[in-house]
């Protein structure tokens, strides 16, 4: 079934009650129970996953132990770890925010209405239970099932309740004094003040997990969230010289040894004066920086108590992953409308024919009539060739001029490939489709299964209706979004003739 969202969306413009449509709409599902089957077959994974599991075995396998980082940083962390800079680096990272809950009395009109919407309630029992929500002594996800349970109301007057009572529930966000981790440093010096307080160094740990931030534009290169796969080394004999090398060693095991390392010009406050580092890879020509490393600085070390030298190297996932899959645009990896759970092999499954046989004889008509365009396709006009007879109709292949009997394009071969539909006579990458002929003889079968007659042709293929070829709409919708191609079309000619007796 599909459902009816364009009647649903225009009540809720009418103001129809919420929880009266909640309701009337929540049986509207098939009444036939179809089993939905599991596929025992290889489903489909995304790259930049595949990366962070390829990047997490070679880190555990070179020795590195896996860590889960905060991810609410205080914001005197910030200022532990920039200093001065602070204010600036806190304009790039996102606030966290709480839901303070108001106390309103049930004013006359409050309770008037509730009476006249809702019914007859205790509120007294309505207040205290109120009061428990305000204090937190009963949670958000749980209020309807206590209102219910503690008024002796239904699901509709309950919604109905909380409809009336909306300034108790629109609450306004009051910013906190936490922030959500905009790189995976912040995290670092808070777990390494605590691990350090149990373990001596050597440490060896990593964390492949998001980071956000507040970037003032997303692009082709530049994501507000995005994963970090960061490496910490915490060791006594730790110098600039053993960090590049150790840099160096830890590209090459991943597989990378061709890069090329940069020191920054401009040193971030938690990194010592001169000991951060870019790491570029060549892609497509030019270079690409995926990541930094260096030395933290003793200053922020010192605020966290720990007394030895700290390495770090953090890698942009979406970035490398963008230079190992060649991918030109890097939200295409992370924005379901672009990349998604979309494959070649989805668009292929929703290209169907717009006519089919629905009979064996159908079936049987499509099979007599493809084999013989396939064996007379080089056949020179002007000729009238019978291929099938029955008590019913006689079926010939018709071409009226003197030049071969299949047009040029008739046999080209559909694929979808890299997300375009496109069609060629030679094979080529992609997912196969079918030919332009397969589809038009459905048509034909079709037709004359329904009872037509006389001359049934395809001249000139404009796009996908002429051959009758279906696409889904959303399949169309989401290659025009990427700005793909739906290349279908050239000169077919074939035609048949239908007599019937």
């Amino acid at each position: 079934m599909v459902l009816p969202i364009d009647e649903i969306r225009k009540k809720l413009r009418e103001n129809k009650s919420f929880e009266d449509l909640w309701l009337e709409y929540s049986d509207i599902f098939p009444d036939i129970t179809r089993r939905i089957p599991l596929v025992k077959s290889m489903g489909k994974s995304h790259p930049v996953v595949d990366l962070i599991f390829t990047l997490r075995e070679k880190l555990l396998s070179l020795g590195f132990t896996e860590v889960i980082n905060p991810v609410f940083i205080p914001v005197e962390d910030v200022y532990k770890q920039y200093g001065p800079e602070a204010p600036v680096i806190l304009d790039r990272i996102y606030f966290l925010a709480g839901l303070p809950r108001p106390d309103i009395g049930l004013s006359t009109e409050y309770i008037d209405k509730i009476r006249k919407e809702v019914g007859e309630i205790d509120f007294n029992i309505l207040k205290n239970v109120l009061r428990k929500y305000r204090e937190r002594e009963i949670e958000a996800d749980e209020l309807i099932e206590v209102l219910k349970r503690e008024l002796g109301i239904s699901d509709k007057q309950c919604l109905r309740l909380i409809s009336i009572l909306k300034d108790f529930f629109e609450l306004k966000p009051s910013p906190l004094a936490a922030t959500l981790r905009s790189h995976m440093t912040a995290a670092w010096f808070i777990t390494l003040s605590r691990v350090l307080r149990y373990l001596d160094p050597p440490l060896r740990l990593f964390s492949i997990d998001w980071v956000f931030r507040r970037e003032q534009r997303v692009d082709k290169e530049h994501l507000r969230y995005y994963h970090s796969a960061s490496i910490v080394v915490v060791d006594d004999s730790l110098n600039e010289e053993a960090a590049v090398e150790l840099t160096k060693s830890i590209m090459s095991h991943l597989g990378l040894s061709s890069v090329k390392i940069v020191k920054k010009k401009d040193t971030s406050r938690y990194y010592a004066y001169g000991k951060e580092y870019e790491v570029y890879v060549e892609y497509r020509g030019n270079l690409q920086e995926i990541g930094t490393f260096g030395l933290y600085s003793p200053i922020a070390l010192a605020n966290y108590e720990i007394p030895y030298p700290v390495y770090n190297f953090g890698i942009g996932v979406e970035r490398l992953a963008q230079v190992l899959y060649d991918v030109d645009d890097i939200r295409v990896l992370v924005f379901p409308y672009l990349y998604s759970v979309i494959s070649d092999e989805d668009i292929a499954a929703r290209i169907k024919p717009i006519l089919a046989p629905r009979t064996s004889y159908g079936e049987k008509l499509e099979k007599v009539i493809l084999k013989n365009i396939e064996k007379y396709r080089d056949k020179t006009g002007p000729f009238k060739l019978e291929v099938y007879r029955d008590d019913k109709i006689k079926i010939y292949l018709y071409e009226p001029d003197p030049k071969p009997y299949a047009g040029p394009a008739a046999f080209n071969r559909i694929y979808v490939h890299r997300g375009n539909i496109i069609s060629s006579l030679e094979e080529h990458e992609g997912v196969y489709v079918g030919r332009y002929i397969d589809f038009i003889v459905k048509k034909f079968a079709r037709l004359v299964e329904d009872g037509e007659s006389g001359w049934l042709r395809v001249r000139w293929v404009e796009g996908p209706a002429d051959a009758n070829i279906r696409i889904s709409s959303n399949v169309l919708k989401y290659i025009h979004e990427k700005q793909g191609v739906v290349d279908i079309k050239g000169p077919v000619f074939v035609d048949i003739i239908v007599e019937r007796n």
